[in-house]
C-alpha cells in the first residue's frame, strides 16, 4: 500500500463540536482495547524504571503532544498512582476546538494543564520534560512534518520520548473497513479510521524519519499493527 496524503475529516477546524468528541471518544476505545495503550504504557514503564535506576526522585515531568481529549494523560496519572509515581502533565495540541474539550475534561484534573501548541515548532526550551509521548498524531502529517514532529520532542525531552501511531498494513486496513462498517457511528470516524491506516507510515518508513531527523530512536513494532518511535536522552 503506497501511503496516501488525503486530509482527514478530523483535521478540519469547522467540525461540529459535538461530532468532534463523539469521535475522538470512538477514537479512545479503538486505542484501549485495540493495542495503542498498552503499546506506549510499555515504553512509558520501561523510560520511568530508568528514571528510578538513576535516583530520581522530584515529580516526573510528561508532555503529551496532540492530546486530543486528554484521555491519555487522565489514564497515565492513574496508572502512575498504583505505581506511587508523582507526575504531572501538559497536553498540547493545535486544533482550537479540540483544545476546548481537552480543557473541559480536564477541569477536576490540576496535575493536568492543557496548552494550544503546534507539535511540530513545541513553545518549550531544550530539555524542558523528563518523558515526552505523542500518540495517533504522526499519520496526520506529511513527511516534513513528521520529521520536525520527532526532532521537536526530542529537543523539549530530557530522558526520552515515545510516539506511537498504526503500522500502514493491509489487514489493519482491512480491519479499520470492518470497524467503520459494523462498530463505529461517527461519520467522521467512519471516513478517517480507514483512511489513517492509509495515512501511516511501515517500520522503514518510521526509520527513515527518524534517520532524516538526525536523531537517535529504535521503531518497534507491536500486536496489532502498531509502531512505537522510542528515543533517549
Amino acid at each position: 500500500m503506497e501511503r496516501l496524503y488525503t486530509k482527514e475529516w478530523l483535521d478540519e477546524e469547522d467540525v461540529e463540536l459535538a461530532e468532534l468528541e463523539r469521535s475522538l471518544g470512538e477514537v479512545w476505545n479503538v486505542n484501549r482495547f485495540l493495542g495503542g495503550n498498552p503499546a506506549l504504557f510499555h515504553h512509558m514503564d520501561r523510560l520511568m524504571k530508568r528514571m528510578e535506576r538513576k535516583g530520581h526522585e522530584s515529580s516526573i515531568t510528561v508532555l503529551d503532544v496532540a492530546t486530543g481529549l486528554a484521555d491519555i494523560p487522565i489514564a497515565l496519572l492513574e496508572w502512575s498512582r498504583r505505581r506511587n509515581m508523582d507526575i504531572s502533565i501538559v497536553g498540547v495540541d493545535s486544533h482550537p476546538r479540540i483544545v476546548e474539550l481537552a480543557g473541559r475534561k480536564t477541569i477536576d484534573h490540576p496535575k493536568i494543564e492543557i496548552v494550544r501548541a503546534d507539535g511540530t515548532k513545541l513553545p518549550f526550551a531544550n530539555d524542558s520534560f523528563d518523558i515526552v509521548y505523542s500518540n495517533l498524531a504522526l499519520h496526520h502529517m506529511d513527511d516534513e512534518a513528521a520529521v520536525k514532529l520527532v526532532a521537536e520532542m526530542n529537543r523539549v525531552a530530557k530522558v526520552g520520548w515515545i510516539i506511537t501511531d498504526l503500522e500502514r498494513h493491509k489487514y489493519a486496513y482491512l480491519a479499520a473497513r470492518l470497524l467503520a462498517r459494523f462498530v463505529w457511528r461517527s461519520p467522521v470516524t467512519r471516513h478517517d479510521g480507514p483512511l489513517s491506516v492509509q495515512r501511516s507510515f511501515t517500520a522503514e518508513e518510521a526509520r527513515k524519519l527518524v534517520k532524516t531527523a538526525g536523531v537517535e530512536a529504535l521503531v518497534h513494532r507491536h500486536f496489532p499493527f502498531r509502531l512505537a518511535l522510542v528515543g533517549h536522552a
